[in-house]
């Protein structure tokens, strides 16, 4: 009987150690919102394949995690991915999961970018999205913020910018949503002087915006199990198809999750332009935009445009 036992045991601690758990991350923000369904009903690939899904706080935990493989599946913004994929362990573009997101919001009567001479302006993301997309609209349009143009970027968090502008403390702001949003609920004098998405489309003449997010995946799943990479990329795909349908319900989940309060997230979802485009098709929006973040900072994207093998084969 003892030998049989041993036997049994034996064979269910074999069987656990052939147990693939699969991690994915995404942070407490917008960028999490097209993943939530997946946190509630994580997708099915076989019994001996898992999802482990968790929110983290900031991104330089999320790119603390990637850079030592602790996370499979994580959402960033597209060149930090690109700076990854070059500089880190090389994980590769998944799809984007969200487009533009980014406008100047003003009390000021401000309808071009030649109103904003002689303007003071403060904006989030120094070094970041937020400063190259404005310097590189600005300089599309003939407006020099060296020279025409004061921006202040002391308010690191956007959230506080949010309140300051809402409260009268700044008269103009670059800010991403949610705030956007929140903003023009909680403080109807202020305006959307400049959609930074459609300004995009005018300058570069073209039907589609940038993208901002994208789901990046560690290259040894890919690997080794590219039909549990194919199958979350489905149900992410119809996540984020169902979040935009149901911004009431996915607001409760968002919540649920610790990424945003409820309240935040059923009124920006719509705005917060959450869209599933598979890294082979998105190739070319993702070199525009990265060869406009290369020209303004080369260390923002890791110094070069990612090559071939950095867009999943579909």
């Amino acid at each position: 009987m003892k030998k049989y036992i041993f036997a049994f045991i034996m064979l269910v601690t074999a069987a656990l150690s052939f147990t693939l758990t699969i991690s994915a991350a995404v942070y407490k923000g917008p960028s999490g919102f097209g993943m939530i369904k997946l946190f509630e009903k994580p997708p099915i690939v076989s019994n001996d394949v898992s999802f482990d899904f968790s929110v983290l706080p900031t991104p330089r935990e999320m790119i603390a995690r990637v850079a030592t493989k602790e996370v499979d599946i994580a959402v960033f913004p597209v060149n930090i991915a690109a700076k990854l994929y070059s500089k880190g362990p090389g994980y590769k573009l998944g799809a984007v999961t969200g487009m533009g997101i980014f406008s100047l919001l003003s009390r000021d009567s401000i309808s071009s970018w030649s109103d904003l001479k002689g303007k003071t302006l403060y904006s989030v993301g120094k070094g970041a999205t937020p400063e190259y997309l404005l310097s590189y609209l600005a300089g599309k349009n003939g407006l020099s913020l060296s020279t025409e143009t004061e921006v202040i970027y002391s308010i690191t968090s956007a959230s506080q910018l949010a309140q300051m502008l809402i409260g009268g403390k700044v008269r103009s702001a670059v800010l991403p949503e949610p705030f956007v949003t929140l903003v023009k609920m909680k403080a109807p004098d202020v305006k959307k002087a400049l959609d930074f998405q459609d300004e995009w489309k005018k300058a570069n003449n073209s039907e589609n915006t940038y993208p901002v997010t994208v789901v990046v995946i560690n290259p040894d799943l890919v690997k080794s199990n590219p039909y549990a990479v194919k199958v979350f990329l489905e149900a992410y795909r119809d996540s984020i198809d169902w979040v935009n349908k149901n911004p009431e319900e996915a607001s409760i989940l968002i919540e649920k999750y610790g990424v945003l309060s409820a309240s935040a997230a059923k009124a920006a979802i719509p705005n917060c332009n959450l869209k599933y485009i598979p890294a082979q098709k998105a190739k070319p929006l993702i070199e525009e935009f990265l060869t406009v973040m290369l020209k303004a900072n080369p260390v923002s994207v890791g110094g070069v445009l990612p090559n071939e093998n950095f867009y999943l084969e579909e």
